[in-house]
């Protein structure tokens, strides 16, 4: 797939992972920042979806190969003449999971540590990763860059190695960048509805109520989609200002009841319950942005304004009346 008008060689950025939920918004604002570069995607549609790669800009250049970031033969051929890669591609799990631990630990400690060799061996400038602010562990405080890592469950221990791996690269030259990425949220041209923000988007557009874990006051670090595809364009607009350097890509850090009372706002006919299920949830994750807003990245959506982009996706489905009893059989 190409939508470039001529053979005319174009600085090349390969994005991994670029048909899932943030790939898929970021491989558009790529191109709106410069039209002239070419965005190869590599992605093996394991949480991808073909909508990524379907009414993508004329304005822009585009090349995709399926393929997996552990196969080294797609991976060499992905890296031919990129100049930038924006490692995405990932096995993404709560904070406090673990299950799949070896899968998980594969693809994103393992998958990470071979995709940074080939990239040293084809010459790539610079390398940009996608991590979580899940590294730090559980605090009641806001973190910032400086704090120890204390990951919890396998997904931020994996996340954490493959940022020691990265480090490592750029000691032996390779320039890299580290978001630490809060919750995901928000309307994308591919809309993941697993984190709770969406989700209670979508349980209040089909009239179910919100599950609260505990009493709803431990916080999570929201970030916008949007908000997060424009700081990760930093690379292409400000890359002197975010080289060598780690930071924590959130919006704001919010309790999750506070979150269900804006869509309550949004949606008159929300309502929510208290649930003791799983005591895992019941812990708060805080980061602070200010080392990113220091680099002039503010973000633009307001969570306002998220949920009730959402919510409105809804707004044609005839809600029934939620039974009291669910039948298994």
């Amino acid at each position: 797939m190409n939508h470039s008008k001529d053979n005319k060689k174009n600085e090349i950025i390969l994005v991994t992972g670029g048909l899932g939920y943030l790939g898929s918004q970021l491989i558009r604002d790529i191109v709106a920042v410069n039209p002239e570069i070419t965005v190869r995607v590599l992605d093996n549609f394991h949480s991808g979806s073909y909508r990524a790669i379907m009414d993508l800009p004329t304005i822009g250049h585009y090349e995709f190969i399926e393929g997996d970031i552990l196969d080294p033969h797609a991976t060499r051929r992905a890296l031919e003449g990129v100049s930038t890669v924006i490692h995405l591609a990932a096995i993404v799990r709560t904070p406090m999971s673990f299950d799949r631990t070896t899968w998980v630990e594969q693809v994103n400690h393992w998958g990470t540590a071979h995709l940074l060799e080939a990239c040293l061996n084809a010459k790539v400038q610079r390398f940009v990763f996608i991590s979580t602010t899940a590294v730090y562990g559980p605090s009641k405080q806001s973190v910032n860059e400086n704090e120890a890592c204390l990951p919890q469950g396998i997904y931020a221990q994996s996340k954490r190695q493959a940022e020691i791996a990265i480090n490592v690269a750029g000691k032996r030259g390779l320039q890299y960048t580290i978001f630490r990425l809060g919750v995901l949220y928000g309307l994308a041209p591919v809309t993941r509805f697993t984190s709770f923000a969406n989700r209670f988007a979508y349980l209040a557009g089909i009239g179910r109520p919100l599950s609260i874990f505990g009493d709803g006051r431990q916080k999570r670090s929201l970030t916008h989609v949007r908000n997060a595809s424009e700081a990760i364009c930093l690379v292409l607009t400000h890359p002197n200002k975010i080289s060598g350097k780690t930071f924590n890509l959130v919006d704001e850090n919010i309790s999750v009841i506070q979150v269900a009372n804006i869509v309550q706002s949004i949606s008159s006919h929300a309502v929510f319950h208290f649930t003791e299920q799983d005591i895992r949830t019941h812990l708060s994750f805080s980061a602070d942005n200010g080392l990113l807003r220091a680099t002039g990245w503010q973000p633009k959506i307001s969570l306002q304004y998220g949920m009730s982009e959402l919510l409105a996706q809804f707004q044609n489905v005839s809600t029934l009346p939620y039974p009291n009893k669910i039948l298994d059989e």
